[in-house]
């Protein structure tokens, strides 16, 4: 989950719980002025890459060659989510920290919802699939880790919620359940003689693969029950940095409401170029764009949100975005896509991912409960993540 962290902060402690009355920051008099006020408070990267929307459509309009229009949309994309930070960052202020990160969280993932929900309509499900490991490996791997190394060379020794860390590393355990099942019922033809018969085989894994989706989606609620109902005390931090909002409540969901629509039409760009682009650029293949490039365009928001509250010895809070993001994706969003498929797709996808993409997600698991469950974090532990990040990045670059 991404966490209600402003720059720079200007902050009071408040209790986990505590839902505090906040002023927005009071914009000059005038639609000019407040208009001026507004583009200020946007974060400097939207500043510079939204002109790239216009840049993209330009050059889609006039067929431009894929691999401009994908560089283009691939900016226009990141100034979107960037935006799309910034406007659930201001929302949350005006709620409690729990709810607000969750809200963070759930925005911070709509942009690879989006671009999954168009790769699927055109049966790109190798990419959507690849999309989905690369977001978990992304938050998982590359996010916590820059995060850790980040604030470790600031700080020598950084803390987070040991019970969290618990309950996320178990939420991890069911995560690779659900794609070693479906990944067994497909080669199970090799041990199982029931499963030797095609058709057989694929009802099966297409009813298994519906069947998880739906338990997921209930773990993945009961996970909300658990955090902001049962331990909700147990789970938030005692205390938490509350900032004064540049944006009234009804801008910040007016803007929020936009930037969305923009990144749904956005998408749709952004997928017609990446196909293009595989087919102009071979070397790119389905598998490496998925789980790399697309992953980090979709959670670009999220990264700099965790760097930053590191770099502030706020481990815990950039625990909550890359985990809670992480979750999301498994729990929420890919047996969401697995629904969606039967009502935008060619045919139902399954929840059957490679070997590959399996062993990343296991490994992945292994070395956060190795590294995690103390509660305590530093920066090598940060260049650990890393470096098995950039393994599989290679593995992923040249796997055909």
């Amino acid at each position: 989950m991404n966490s209600t962290v402003s720059w720079p902060p200007s902050e009071v402690l408040v209790s986990a719980d505590a839902v505090v009355p906040v002023t927005p920051k009071a914009p000059p008099e005038g639609f000019g002025a407040t208009l001026a006020f507004y583009w200020s408070t946007t974060p400097v990267l939207s500043r510079w890459l939204l002109p790239a929307i216009p840049v993209s459509a330009v050059l889609a309009n006039r067929h431009a060659p894929a691999s401009w229009i994908f560089a283009a949309s691939c900016l226009a994309i990141l100034g979107l989510v960037t935006m799309i930070g910034k406007a659930t960052e201001e929302v949350a202020l005006y709620t409690t920290p729990t709810i607000g990160g969750l809200l963070n969280g759930t925005f911070g993932n709509v942009t690879e919802l989006i671009i999954a929900v168009f790769a699927m309509k055109q049966g790109l499900y190798g990419i959507v699939k690849s999309s989905i490991v690369g977001s978990i490996l992304g938050n998982l791997l590359l996010l916590l880790g820059a995060a850790m190394l980040v604030g470790g060379l600031r700080h020598p020794q950084q803390s987070f919620n040991r019970h969290g860390s618990r309950a996320s590393i178990a939420m991890l355990g069911l995560t690779i359940v659900a794609m070693v099942i479906p990944a067994i019922i497909a080669h199970g033809g090799q041990f199982d003689p029931a499963l030797v018969d095609p058709v057989v085989r694929n009802r099966l894994l297409t009813n298994s693969s519906l069947a998880i989706a739906i338990v997921l989606l209930v773990v993945y609620f009961l996970s909300l029950v658990f955090q902001l109902k049962t331990h909700k005390s147990l789970l938030a931090p005692t205390e938490h940095e509350h900032s004064q909002p540049d944006w009234s409540k009804g801008a910040s969901i007016a803007t929020l409401f936009v930037v969305t629509i923009v990144v749904a039409w956005q998408s749709d760009v952004f997928v017609t170029s990446l196909e293009g682009m595989m087919r102009a650029h071979p070397i790119f293949t389905p598998t490496f764009m998925g789980v790399i490039v697309v992953a980090i365009v979709g959670n670009a928001a999220e990264g700099s949100v965790a760097i930053w509250v590191a770099r502030e010895n706020k481990m815990d809070l950039a625990f909550q975005v890359a985990m809670g993001s992480c979750l999301q994706v498994a729990l929420f969003v890919a047996p969401a896509l697995v629904l969606l498929s039967y009502f935008v797709g060619p045919h139902p996808m399954t929840m059957e991912f490679s070997v590959l993409e399996t062993a990343s997600i296991w490994a992945s698991a292994l070395i956060a409960s190795l590294a995690l469950t103390d509660g305590e974090s530093h920066w090598f532990e940060g260049v650990v993540f890393l470096a098995v990040y950039v393994i599989f990045a290679v593995v992923f670059f040249f796997h055909p």
